[in-house]
């Protein structure tokens, strides 16, 4: 039975195996699930883009086929970010397994335990919405089509898509064909994207598990009221408590950088998709006369997109908060009561705690909460300008 088969890492684990991307699957099994995935979204993709192209003169067009593209371009980058990294996400899987091997008792193993239980409560959270609003996405067409069949009207309609392709083929004849491919598409698009995203929900809580970790064992430095500058080093318990201490504290910027850099990049590419998706999309809603079931389609689209960006700020500001937090534990433990040679080493571990763990977009763009409210404000902006357009 494999470590992650427990109760805390066992979603992550099916949804990574779902799309290929376990890295402790076997090859075969991988190799199967990743074309199956690859088949079905690249196969999704191709028609937004033929769809795009073909109408690349009508701005209408441009519109209704822009977002949902950028979307889909959008999880396509994660799961090349997952096979271009997958050797890093194993390094991190066997780092967190040898963490838990390494502290199986005590104050320590409950804040693992903690955190690992908060992940599994964020995975299932996450997955769980963006599930459901991709099935409200994918399926609106088929429930207004079959209401419209069902219901005694006089109007006459027109059968819709989850994108415009009345303009390149028949939707109507091959209406059943397309929302076949459609819903499965959208269904492992949905799945790369949630699994490679609760692959760093994963991740980031475990980093908050090494850093509170560290921060209990600042909390117990213990000194002497009669205080020795320089006692015998085997007599020191404060000076080996925090040679402890700071080996931990490295293993934990250690995992943080490997983290930070198995997503820069990605995340750079993720945040432009982000914007140009949300702003076609909100533009749309506002400049367009569109029905309902299309206005609850788009309204899907951008909560799923908001709370992705807010999930994966979220994460990141809760790194930077752990780690930042670092530097108020040394400075209330008992450092006045402890010997010379103890305090340079608190003082030298000071100087490191001063700057924070952050993960960057592109080594320059700093995950947080408040860059969250600054991509919101660049969408607005955008939108204010393809509102322009009209």
């Amino acid at each position: 039975m494999s470590f992650y088969d427990n109760h805390y890492y066992y979603i992550n684990k099916m949804l990574l195996s779902l799309v290929g991307q376990w890295p402790f699957q076997s090859r075969m099994e991988s190799n199967v699930m990743l074309v199956i995935t690859l088949f079905l979204s690249c196969s999704f993709t191709s028609l937004q883009i033929w769809g795009l192209i073909a109408g690349i003169r009508d701005l209408n067009i441009i519109m209704e086929t822009a977002s949902p593209l950028f979307i889909s371009i959008l999880v396509l980058l994660k799961l090349i970010n997952c096979l271009c990294n997958k050797d890093k996400m194993k390094h991190l899987l066997k780092r967190i397994e040898e963490t838990w091997k390494r502290i199986q008792i005590g104050p320590e193993n409950k804040i693992l335990q903690n955190h690992a239980e908060q992940n599994r409560t964020l995975i299932i959270k996450y997955a769980s919405t963006l599930y459901i609003l991709s099935t409200l996405y994918s399926t609106m067409p088929v429930v207004v089509k079959t209401l419209h069949s069902l219901l005694p009207t006089n109007e006459t309609y027109a059968t819709r898509f989850l994108f415009r392709l009345d303009h390149v083929l028949d939707v109507d004849k091959y209406f059943n064909l397309l929302m076949l491919n459609g819903i499965l598409g959208i269904f492992f698009l949905m799945s790369v994207w949630i699994a490679a995203d609760g692959m760093f929900i994963l991740c980031t809580q475990h980093v908050c598990a090494l850093f509170e970790a560290v921060q209990y064992n600042v909390k117990r430095i213990q000194g002497s009221d009669f205080v020795i500058d320089e006692p015998n080093i085997m007599d020191d318990e404060a000076y080996h408590v925090i040679i402890s201490c700071i080996k931990s504290y490295e293993y934990a910027l250690k995992f943080s950088e490997l983290l930070s850099s198995t997503y820069a990049t990605h995340f750079l590419f993720l945040l432009g998709n982000v914007v140009v998706a949300v702003s076609f999309s909100v533009a749309e809603l506002i400049m367009m006369d569109i029905p309902l079931d299309e206005t609850v389609r788009l309204t899907a689209c951008n909560i799923g997109l908001l709370l992705h960006i807010f999930y994966l700020s979220l994460m990141a500001q809760q790194i930077i908060d752990y780690s930042d937090k670092f530097q108020e534990v040394i400075y209330s433990c008992n450092w006045y009561k402890i010997s010379q040679r103890s305090k340079k080493l608190l003082r030298f571990t000071l100087l490191r705690a001063s700057k924070p763990c952050q993960i960057k977009a592109g080594k320059m763009f700093v995950m947080s909460m408040e860059n969250f409210s600054s991509i919101i404000r660049a969408c607005m902006s955008y939108v204010a300008v393809l509102t322009s357009l009209q």
